[in-house]
C-alpha cells in the first residue's frame, strides 16, 4: 500500500480504540456517552501537543474544507483586498477563498516553477490590499514542501496572515507551529495521519482568534454550555467558540488513537524512514527511464509524494499494471503518485519497482 497521500489505513490501535468507543454505546448509551464528555479535551491536548501548539487553538473540525472556510468567511475583507494561492492546490484550498468573489475579494494565482511555489513568486504577487495567503505544507499532485518559516516572515512583513493546508505534511514530517509562526492551519486525520475520514481540526493563533468572526455559533460555542436556559452566554475564549454543536465523537476517538501511535514513533523518525524509502523509489525510477516530476534536487523540498512519469507508457497503463499487481498508488494527471509511510519496507519499494516495466 502506497497511497497515504489518498486515504491510509487504519492501524489497529485506532481501529481497537474506535471498536471500543461504539461497543459502549451500543451497550450503555447516554450512560457510556456521559463518560466520554470529558474525551474530548483529551483529544486537544494531544493535537496540540503533535503540532507545537496550546489547547486553546485548536478547534475541531471534519474536514480541511470545513477548518479554512471557518478562515475565509471569519476575516473582516473590505471589497478591494485580495489574497494569495498557488495553482498547484488542492481544491479544498481555492474554494473557499474564490467563495469571497462575490464579497469583492480578489484571488490571486501563484504560478509554479519547475513544480516549486517559490518565495519570491508570491512576493512579486503581494500588494498593500493582500490580506492574506494560502498554500499546502505539502502540495498534493507534486510533493513539494512549501518554505513556512520564509512564507511567514514574508506575510507578517507586509501585514499579511499565512493559512497552510497541513494534511499532506503532518504525520509524514514534523512542524512545531511554536517554532513556525503560520497564522491558520487546517488538517484532517484520513492520510498521513492514519486517522479516520472526517475528523481533523483548525490551527488558529490564540491572538488572531478574536479578530476572527464565529460563521456559526451554537450550545457549544458558549462558556455556559450546561446552562441550557441561558441565553446570553459569551462566546469561549478558545478556539472551541468556533465548534457550534455536538462532535463527531467517534473520529475524535479515532484520531486521538493516531496522534498517540504517531507520537509514540518520533516525528523525526518517521520523516527520516519516509525519506529513506523515497530515496530507494528515486533510485529504481531512474534506474528504468523515468522522469521525476517532484522537486527532489533540495532536501529540505522532499515530502513523502514522489510523482513519476515515462515518455513511452502512457500513464493510466501503468498504474493499471500497478493495480493488477495488488500495488496501490494514485493517478494523478499525467503523473503516477507514490506515497509510502514509515512503516512500508524496502521490499514494498522493491515491489513496485519490479512492476514498472522499462
Amino acid at each position: 500500500y502506497l497511497n497515504h497521500a489518498s486515504v491510509a489505513p487504519l492501524p489497529l490501535p485506532v481501529v481497537e480504540e474506535m471498536e471500543r468507543y461504539l461497543t459502549e454505546l451500543s451497550l450503555y448509551g447516554s450512560e457510556a456517552q456521559s463518560r466520554w464528555d470529558d474525551f474530548p479535551q483529551t483529544v486537544r491536548d494531544s493535537a496540540a501537543r503533535f503540532v507545537g501548539a496550546h489547547r486553546d487553538e485548536i478547534t475541531f473540525t471534519g474536514s480541511v474544507s470545513h477548518g479554512l472556510n471557518i478562515v475565509a468567511a471569519g476575516l473582516d475583507w473590505k471589497p478591494g483586498d485580495n489574497m494569495i494561492c498557488a495553482e498547484t492546490e488542492f481544491p479544498a484550498n481555492v474554494y473557499p477563498w474564490l467563495n469571497l468573489q462575490r464579497r469583492g475579494v480578489e484571488v490571486k494565482f501563484v504560478p509554479a516553477r519547475d513544480n516549486r511555489i517559490l518565495v519570491e513568486d508570491v512576493a512579486a504577487l503581494m500588494d498593500k490590499r493582500t490580506r492574506l495567503v494560502a498554500v499546502s505544507f505539502v502540495e498534493f499532485g507534486t510533493g513539494y514542501r512549501n518554505n513556512l518559516e520564509r512564507l511567514a516572515r514574508l506575510c507578517h512583513g507586509k501585514g499579511a496572515y499565512l493559512c497552510i493546508d497541513g494534511i499532506q505534511g503532518l504525520g509524514a514530517l514534523p512542524l512545531s507551529l511554536a517554532e513556525t509562526p503560520v497564522d491558520f492551519l487546517a488538517t484532517q486525520a484520513a492520510k498521513w495521519m492514519l486517522g479516520p475520514i472526517g475528523a481533523g481540526f483548525l490551527f488558529v493563533r490564540r491572538d488572531l482568534q478574536p479578530m476572527l468572526e464565529p460563521v456559526m455559533t451554537g450550545w457549544r460555542s458558549v462558556v455556559d454550555q450546561g446552562d441550557y436556559y441561558h441565553y446570553d452566554s459569551p462566546l469561549r475564549p478558545s478556539g472551541e467558540r468556533f465548534e457550534p454543536g455536538s462532535l463527531n465523537y467517534v473520529g475524535l476517538v479515532g484520531m486521538q488513537a493516531a496522534i498517540e501511535f504517531l507520537l509514540s514513533q518520533g516525528q523525526d523518525e518517521i520523516e527520516r524512514r519516509i525519506l529513506l524509502l523515497t530515496d530507494g523509489i528515486i533510485a529504481g525510477l531512474r534506474e528504468r527511464g523515468y522522469s521525476i516530476t517532484s522537486p527532489i534536487a533540495h532536501r529540505e523540498e522532499r515530502s513523502g509524494i514522489i510523482c513519476f512519469r515515462h515518455k513511452d507508457h502512457e500513464t493510466a497503463m501503468l498504474q493499471e499494471r500497478l493495480s493488477e499487481a495488488k500495488i496501490i498508488v494514485s493517478l494523478r494527471g499525467e503523473v503516477i503518485r507514490v506515497s509510502p509511510h514509515f512503516y512500508n519496507t524496502e521490499a514494498d519499494i522493491e515491489r513496485l519497482l519490479e512492476a514498472l516495466p522499462e
